[in-house]
C-alpha cells in the first residue's frame, strides 16, 4: 500500500492507505477462529476485539463507508494468524491516523 504507513509497535498493529482504502493489520494466536472475532464498522469510529480483548477502538482518521469494510483472518507461516481490516474512506484523503 502506501504512500502513509505507520509501523508503530505501541498501536499492537500496522497500519497503510492508498487511495480509499485503509489496512489495519493484527498478529492474533494461531488458535483464533472468525467466531472469536468481533468488528463494530461504524461512519467514524472502529471497534476491534478478539476473544473479548479490544485490540483497537476509537475515532477512525476519517469518515469510512460502513457496508463496503471488511475483514479476513488468514494464517501468517509464523504459527501466527493476522487479522486484517480493511475500512473504505468516504473521500480519498489523507488520514493521519487509522483509529485514534
Amino acid at each position: 500500500m502506501n504512500p502513509s504507513t505507520q509501523d508503530d509497535e505501541s498501536l499492537g498493529y500496522k497500519w497503510d492507505q492508498a487511495g480509499e482504502e485503509v489496512e489495519m493489520r493484527f498478529i492474533v494466536a494461531v488458535d483464533v477462529k472468525a467466531k472469536d472475532v468481533q468488528i463494530k464498522f461504524q461512519h467514524s469510529s472502529l471497534s476491534v476485539k478478539v476473544s473479548g480483548e479490544t485490540l483497537a477502538e476509537g475515532a477512525t482518521g476519517g469518515a469510512v463507508v460502513v457496508d463496503e469494510c471488511t475483514y479476513t483472518l488468514q494464517d501468517d507461516g509464523d504459527n501466527k494468524r493476522e487479522l486484517c481490516v480493511i475500512l473504505i474512506k468516504k473521500d480519498g484523503r489523507v488520514w493521519a491516523h487509522a483509529v485514534k
